[in-house]
This record gives structure tokens, sequence and C-alpha cells, in this order.
């Protein structure tokens, strides 16, 4: 199979010629520890239960896969990689984040005397493609619902192929097929993840969304996204999250989903959970959270990043700024029935050594659970990246911090970004902002049981089983907390905050089962907190750091 080294610009032009069947392998790779990856709550979960989310990237490239050839998915989140069976492959491709670029490289060095063309795509060779020069065959840069398809056809073929893919337009969303989950081991995930819309309308200077898939929303139509979602339902999924970079971008259009979403969930007896990432800007639109929440969306995950107006202004990020105050839109986001989770970061150039304690403070009072403080990560393509380097301030010489900060060293950003995180996850800090927050909202408990009571009621025996799973959860809960040594200072926290602080709300109280699955979340925080130093670090000088996304 000969593999063309050469870089162009690619525009396809749809031709199809007779072809042989060619056998296809796509692998996503372990991801490090993280607070994303909850690995640390996966084994007290129901189950056989080996990752929290599935990576999208899989199911949605077999979808793009023309017709006629044969298809595997392999997970190493899920499963070990049997290297000698790699070998009857025609293709082998790997995708990957920030956060996999260790075990990307790893993989790529074994995959080299693999008889297949082995390719990469995907988020991080799209920001710094230079990385895999040489260390595969074929380079995907950016969107690939046009080029990885070509690339196929081209092999099957026997005609000459790329070193370097580059779509010349952006995706029309409303041509992509439907991703695959039928190859899904869907009994090893907590949720599934689908995508409704590429882009986002905002400027935040640390992003590199709006330079990879801009800033005008682009979108599927609803009847695509209901077939997903009922491929998703059809795999045997409960909770799906739907991983857009912004699922606002364009409120027309979606309120239009929503309206058609709320049929499909009510035709089909409300089978899925949802979850989506949105911009604060949801607090202004109490018709969309409305429809939202009839949906079944129970949980946003938003980006706050400072309490701090200055440092808001600064990135770009003006609209948190607009309007009323954070505390204010959060809190009519959380009184319409959403829980709210977001994201911090900490190391704006209006930071100085007293953001740690403000970000503390605005978290704790917002009652925002799961929080999570990343340092401020300059990712190639993105504005952020341009200005540091133009002014002389990027430098990969820590591990953890990739610039030179303007009001404090980078030891001093770094040691405080890990003091921060262990007092955000100290077990009381974590259950009195939850419980605090929780409280606070009438209107949040109010919601909620309104909403509840229009979904499908459990039956007795689906009610018994959640009972069952909650103590089985609770008894592994103790166990992991003793084999640790954790369990009279974290076991007995737990405890407290259960009987002292929830059962007092009466009726009101979180339920046992799901209680015992937040203290399993809290246990991966509390752990990743400790580690979080000594596992993570930007990798040598002159490769790329971590995301902090």
């Amino acid at each position: 199979m000969s593999v063309i080294k050469s870089s162009v610009e690619f525009q396809w032009d749809g031709a199809a010629t007779r072809r042989r069947t060619l056998a296809i392998c796509l692998i996503n790779p372990k991801f490090e520890p993280s607070f994303w990856g909850h690995d640390h709550a996966l084994p007290l979960m129901h189950g056989d239960k080996r990752c929290w989310m599935v990576t999208g990237a899989l199911p949605a490239l077999a979808g793009l896969v023309p017709q006629g050839h044969h298809i595997e998915l392999i997970d190493e989140n899920i499963e070990e990689i049997d290297f000698d069976d790699l070998r009857r492959f025609d293709i082998i491709g790997l995708t990957g984040m920030i956060i996999q670029d260790k075990r990307m490289k790893e993989l790529l060095h074994k995959l080299k005397s693999m008889p297949g063309v082995v390719v990469v795509g995907g988020p991080y060779v799209s920001v710094q493609p230079e990385s895999f020069a040489g260390l595969c065959d074929v380079r995907f840069v950016g969107e690939a619902e046009e080029t990885w398809p070509a690339f196929i056809n081209a092999l099957a073929e026997g005609a000459p192929t790329l070193e370097l893919y580059r779509q010349k337009d952006r995706t029309d969303m409303s041509t992509v097929p439907p991703a695959r989950y039928d190859l899904i081991k869907s009994q090893h995930y907590m949720m599934a993840s689908i995508q409704f819309s590429r882009g986002c309308p905002f400027r935040c200077e640390f992003c590199d969304i709006i330079t990879v898939f801009g800033r005008r929303p682009r979108l599927k139509t609803s009847e695509q996204l209901i077939r997903e979602l009922e491929g998703v339902r059809r795999a045997g999924f409960r909770v799906c999250f739907l991983v857009d970079d912004n699922f606002i971008g364009n409120k027309v259009e979606a309120k239009k989903f929503l309206r058609k979403l709320i049929e499909w969930q009510q035709q089909n007896d409300y089978p899925l959970q949802l979850f989506t990432e949105v911009s604060i800007n949801l607090a202004d639109d109490q018709e969309l959270m409305d429809l939202m929440l009839e949906a079944n969306f129970l949980q946003i995950f938003t980006g706050v990043e400072s309490p701090r107006a200055a440092s808001l202004n600064e990135t770009l990020k003006t609209q948190n700024t607009r309007g009323d105050g954070l505390v204010d839109k959060l809190r009519r986001i959380r009184d319409s029935g959403f829980v709210i989770t977001a994201g911090f970061i900490v190391g704006f150039d209006n930071d100085d050594a007293q953001i740690f304690d403000e970000q503390y403070a605005f978290i704790q009072e917002m009652g925002i659970a799961q929080a999570i403080v990343g340092i401020l990560t300059p990712i190639p393509s993105t504005p952020l990246y341009d200005r540091l380097k133009a002014e002389g301030r990027l430098d990969f010489g820590h591990p953890e911090v990739a610039f030179l900060p303007k009001q404090m060293s980078r030891e001093e950003l770094a040691s405080g970004h890990e003091a921060l995180m262990l007092r955000l996850f100290e077990p009381n800090a974590f259950f009195g902002r939850l419980l605090h927050g929780y409280k606070a909202s009438d209107s949040f408990r109010k919601r909620r049981a309104a909403l509840a009571a229009t979904f499908r009621r459990p039956t007795l025996t689906e009610a018994m089983a959640r009972r069952v799973g909650g103590w089985m959860m609770a008894a592994k809960l103790v166990r992991e907390l003793a084999r640790h040594g954790r369990l009279r200072e974290v076991g007995l926290a737990y405890l407290r905050s259960y009987v002292g602080d929830n059962l007092r709300l009466g009726g009101d109280a979180i339920p046992f089962p799901s209680f015992v699955q937040l203290c399993a979340i809290h246990w991966h925080y509390y752990n990743i907190a400790r580690q979080e130093r000594k596992t993570f670090g930007i990798a040598q000088p002159g490769e790329f750091p971590l995301a902090a996304e």
C-alpha cells in the first residue's frame, strides 16, 4: 500500500469507483488519570464500569467509513490492545487529545512495525501536527468528514494517498451520518456522548474551539440527532452527554431541536438523561432553560473561569461580565432546576496571589460541588498562545506552567493551584458547598420534583434494584476507604454530611443511592487533588502541556 508523502489542502469530489474491502481498526489511547476521568469512582459503580464516558470520536469516525469495509473499535480505557491481532488490519487509526499525548506516542512507536497504514487524527494533532511528523503514515488535521472517507476510498482503489489531509472547507454538519453506537461495548461505560453542533460565537482568548471549528455554530438537523439518540438508546445507555462546544451557540436552532427532543423523550418514556456544555448566558433565556429541563437535561457544565471581572475581560470572556453578575446568573440557572458543574482558571495577567482565596470563597458560596480549576494553558493555534509568544512569555521549562505569569512566579502559581484543589476537595468543603447550594435553592428542589413527576416513574422492581445498588456501592466505598486508611477521616465526614445535614431536609433529602454516588465522585476528586502534581506535568521542554480544559 503506497502512501505518497505530500501535504496539500484537500477537497473531495465524492466520486466512487471499484474498490477492495479493507479491515480498519480505530483506537482511543488510555487517558492519564485526571479529574475528568473519574478513575477512582469507577470501581465503586454498579456493574463492570471501566470508563466514565465514550470518546465520541470512535463511533463518529466509524460512522464515516464507506459501506462494505470491516471496522472495529478499541478503547484502551476499557480493554487491552492485542498488538499481534492488529497485524490483520489494513488501516490502524489513532485519535487523541492533548492529555493523551504520552500514550499516543508510545502506541505509535509500537505500531511502526505493523504492515497496515497507521493514521492519526483528532484534537491534539489538529493543533500541533508537527509533533506527529515521522510517527505515522498519515495525519488528519481538523475536521475529517470529507478527508477520512476519501482516504479510505483511495486506499481501497489502489490510488495514491497523502501524508497530510486538511479539509478545504468546514464540514456541513447536516450531512454527517450517525455515529456507530452498535460497535460500542456499552456495558463498560457510564454514559454515551454525541454532538449536535460545532463552533462557538464567543472569543475567549485561551480557547482553541474558535480557531479549529470557527465562531459560527454549525448544526446537525433535529432528525439527525434524534436518530443518533435512538442509536444510543438501543445500545443500552441511559445517560448521554451532548459534547457541543456550546450547545446554545445558536439559541434559535437549539430551541427547535429541543421541541423535537421533548416529543421523542415523551414517546419513548424518557429513556435518556442528558448533560451538556453551555455558555453562562443560558441564564438570560428562561424559555431555553425550561425547554432543556423538559427534555430531561439534568446537568450543565459552564466555563465560569474567574470571579474577577478584570480577568474575564482580559481573556475576552465578555459573556460572563455582560448584564448582571455571575452570582445572579448562576443562581437563576440553579433555581430553574439544573445541577451546575463549572470550570475555573487561575493564572490570568490580572491574577495575583489573592486569586486562590477568591476562587475558593466564590465556589463555596455558589455551592458548585464539581468545580474544576485549571492553570491557564496556552494551546497552540489560540490567540493566547500567539500573544504570549509575541510577548516572549512562552516557556516550557516548568513542569506545570508553560508561560511567565505577570503577578506571581510560576512556582507560586503552581503551588497556589495545588493548595486550592486540596482545599476544595476536602470532604467537609465539598459536601459543605454541595448541600449549601442544594438547601439554598428551594426553587431547584421544587422544580426537580415537579419534573420528576412528569417523567416515567420507576417500577417497584427498579426502585428496589436502585436501593440495593446504593447499599452495594456503599459497601464497596467503605472497603476502599479502609484499604487506603481513610475510613476515619473521609468516611466519617461522609456519614456526618448524610445524617447531620442531608437527612435534616426530610422529604427534600438527597436519596441514599444518589448521595453514595456523590461520595464516590468526591472520593475520585479527593485522590486526584492529592496526586495531581505527582501525576501530571508538561511534557519535555519543546512539547506542549496538558490542556486546562
